[in-house]
């Protein structure tokens, strides 16, 4: 046998305001010149410092092993063979018109 009154749900007057409308402020208010910054921002700091390092680290690591692996092995298309022709012949005539007006 049940024991008790049934528990019914309260409705609120049809004319209270609502709460819901209401926003609720934070505990504390920020300052843009805050001199403390969260620790968030701290550890977001080094891990973006450890993401450049370990790119650079292993960039560095990945042309030092192709320049291993492909010694003496480089394949140019025949563009890539023609400016490096273009540069080297210019390279030449700038050397030679520099010496030249030196003397």
């Amino acid at each position: 046998m049940a024991q008790g009154k049934l528990k019914v749900k309260s409705k609120q007057p049809p004319n209270a305001k609502k709460a819901a409308n209401k926003k609720k402020g934070t505990a504390f208010n920020k300052r843009k010149n805050a001199p403390i910054q969260s620790k968030k921002h701290k550890f977001e700091e080094a891990h973006k410092l450890k993401q450049v390092i370990t790119k650079t680290v292993n960039k560095k690591n990945e042309d030092d092993i192709r320049k291993v692996a492909y010694e003496g092995q480089t394949k140019l298309s025949q563009a890539q063979l023609a400016v490096q022709e273009h540069h080297r012949k210019q390279a030449e005539n700038d050397a030679s018109e520099a010496g030249s007006s030196k003397g």
